[in-house]
């Protein structure tokens, strides 16, 4: 799944077009790295055999880019395995701070998620969902340890792919946990003030125009809720309608522990967001372990079977399954629990 692709072409993934878009902006400025000309040229210099298309265009905002820019130093090939290596790391780090229990069971947390096909799937194209799943766990701890300003810090780095916790500012601001927001609005704020300046007018119109494509193709929303309402308003409406029932659900649990919010948070922007891979479903590895975290009813946790496999299954039995267990989940996120752990942080 992962191995064999890598082994047959090293850059048959999504970090090669990081790579290409790191190349023009060291050969011709920033400015130009949504230019789809320069884009297609060094495509067709490193996969000559391979089909130029706008599945292969550089799309992520630019720090995702100066994040994986020192990587590029080794080359195509040697950026695309330090990023896995990274990724994987990454994975162990998020086990190590947030998944629950204790000994050979909680090995078992992190056996579960590198089985799981979106996981794998998210490693064999050299995806950030792993680094994002990482930097999410390490600013809850922190969070958790009353460092409300650093974790808002840590989650600054949220930037390279931000439609993954879409929801949780919102969830944390109507929680009271303003804290961690104000750190993590002013770095926000900071590097898209950055990346306009690095851009410049000419690379922002290439990079509207590219988000404007690549938000009329059907791939892109294919595990969204315009699964099931269909393109154009009515699934706006159902995002929109799914950040109103979170917004809700984080202030009847406002009280709840941090764990619950950040699931909360984590759950609700996978279902309200509108761009939407099945890879992308990796986050929810976080949310299920802080799920856990607060010790759910039993049959709540059962009920989590129907999200796992329906992400394993996703390509050939639909979006459907997983769609459903993740309103699910969500739902059991909304209701307060009837008797809920006293939490010291409520106030963070």
């Amino acid at each position: 799944m992962v191995v064999l692709p890598l082994r047959a072409d090293p850059l048959a993934n999504d970090l090669t077009q990081v790579y290409i878009a790191v190349s023009i902006a060291r050969d011709h400025g920033w400015s130009h790295i949504y230019s789809l000309v320069l884009q297609q040229d060094l495509f067709e210099r490193l996969r000559p055999h391979a089909v130029w298309n706008d599945g292969a265009w550089f799309t992520p905002a630019p720090p995702y880019a100066w994040l994986v820019f020192p990587l590029t130093l080794l080359g195509a090939a040697g950026a695309v395995y330090s990023w896995l290596a990274i990724s994987l790391l990454s994975l162990v780090a998020a086990w190590w701070v947030a998944a629950p229990g204790q000994g050979r069971a909680r090995v078992l947390w992190l056996l579960g998620a590198l089985a799981w096909y979106p996981v794998l799937y998210g490693l064999s194209l050299v995806q950030p969902g792993l680094v994002m799943t990482a930097i999410v766990a390490v600013a809850w701890r922190l969070g958790e340890s009353r460092r409300p300003y650093l974790a808002g810090a840590v989650l600054g780095l949220s930037v390279i792919k931000p439609q993954l916790v879409l929801v949780l500012p919102v969830v944390l601001l109507t929680a009271g946990r303003w804290r961690i927001l104000l750190p993590w609005a002013a770095i926000g704020a900071a590097l898209a003030l950055l990346s306009v300046l690095a851009l410049g007018s000419t690379g922002l119109q290439d990079y509207v125009a590219t988000l404007a494509h690549q938000g009329q193709m059907a791939n892109n929303r294919y595990f969204t809720l315009a699964y099931l309402t269909g393109p154009g308003p009515l699934g706006y409406v159902a995002s929109g309608a799914v950040m109103a029932v979170a917004v809700v659900g984080a202030y009847l649990n406002r009280r709840a522990s941090l764990a619950r919010l950040f699931a909360l948070g984590i759950v609700a922007s996978t279902l309200a967001a509108t761009y939407w891979h099945l890879q992308d479903f990796t986050i929810l590895v976080l949310a299920a372990w802080l799920f856990w975290r607060d010790h759910p009813p039993a049959w709540q946790r059962a009920c989590l079977l129907v999200t796992v496999v329906g992400g394993e299954f996703a390509w050939g039995v639909t979006p459907l399954p997983v769609l459903i267990g993740v309103t699910l989940w969500l739902g059991f996120l909304v209701t307060p629990r009837v008797s809920q752990p006293a939490t010291a942080a409520a106030t963070v």
